[in-house]
């Protein structure tokens, strides 16, 4: 029964690829900014016929869809279709649901948690590369840095115009993302909680990753707006040159800060299984393979951060 529901879960994620992977290469060039796989043999090699469902967040799908093509032995191409891309609150919903094996995430937020404890699902996590959260602002905007208590009045309301922290006299415009997205996570996680962040018009929701920064960088009034969004994604899928990332208490989001683990906002990233999965299964041994260094190779060749801080 367990090989016949897995059969079914695949085939329904096969129903689901295009439009997933649409969702995740189509706001980034990805496909010509990274993706390499390495040139040597991996310790760990497997075949379809024992490849698990694997899911996640379309920052960390470059790396996965990397993972695929080195442990399966097959170019980039070929391997996206072996891993799915729903992003943070789909990888998740089928991580729950038994439709995923092993998803790409960063942490569970309130709500994800909340359908796991319904559904009495507990998650394993096991954090394999290090990021950022940060934010974001029109190139045009004199603003170089913020403090988190900055940041943090600006999405409660409290602090409406630039001139307020050094600018100019501009209204701000704080965009948002999606509740259950992995940028809005972080917000709550890092910044403000979901009680506290003002209330967001519509037009100033960002329902993909892409849209956020291209809000900021050329919309109607972009000179006043705010985004934020994780370090990869903004410095390697989806770069403009028409915004500058904000340095935090001084310090600018970079390979090295965040490497380090000066930049104040690090943001690890995260294997997670539900705690259910046999200890013998071969999601588990691809876990030990990412966090080995192979993995950890393979994610710096494809422009992610190792985590050197020791923390």
């Amino acid at each position: 029964m367990k090989r016949f529901f897995k059969i079914i879960s695949i085939l329904t994620a096969v129903l689901l690829v295009t439009a997933s992977y649409a969702a995740c290469s189509s706001t980034g060039d990805e496909a010509e900014n990274g993706t390499e796989t390495a040139v040597d043999t991996p310790s760990l090699q497997l075949s379809v016929d024992e490849w698990p469902v694997i899911d996640g967040a379309t920052a960390l799908s470059p790396y996965y869809e990397a993972m695929a093509a080195e442990l399966l032995g097959m170019d980039i191409e070929e391997a996206r279709q072996y891993v799915y891309c729903n992003k943070t609150d789909g990888a998740f919903e089928n991580l729950i649901n038994g439709r995923a094996d092993m998803i790409f995430c960063s942490l569970p937020g309130e709500g994800q948690l909340e359908a796991a404890k319904e559904a009495g699902v507990t998650f394993e996590t096991y954090p394999f590369l290090n990021g950022g959260f940060v934010f974001f602002v029109n190139k045009s905007n004199p603003v170089d840095s913020l403090t988190i208590d900055q940041l943090h009045d600006i999405y409660a309301g409290k602090i409406t115009s630039w001139k307020e922290v050094g600018g100019d006299d501009v209204d701000i415009i704080p965009y948002q993302r999606t509740e259950g997205s992995g940028s809005q996570n972080g917000m709550y996680k890092y910044i403000i909680g979901p009680d506290e962040i003002m209330e967001a018009p519509t037009q100033l929701i960002a329902a993909e990753m892409g849209d956020i920064v291209d809000a900021v960088a050329f919309y109607d009034n972009s000179e006043g707006a705010i985004g934020y969004s994780y370090y990869y994604y903004v410095a390697n899928m989806h770069y403009s040159d028409d915004i500058k990332l904000i340095k935090i208490d001084g310090i600018e989001p970079n390979d090295e800060t965040i490497a380090d683990g000066t930049y104040p906002i690090i943001n690890q990233s995260f294997v997670i299984i539900r705690d259910d999965t046999p200890k013998d299964s071969v999601v588990r041994q691809i876990i030990d393979w990412v966090l080995s260094e192979e993995g950890q190779a393979l994610g710096e060749k494809n422009g992610y951060i190792r985590n050197k801080s020791g923390k």
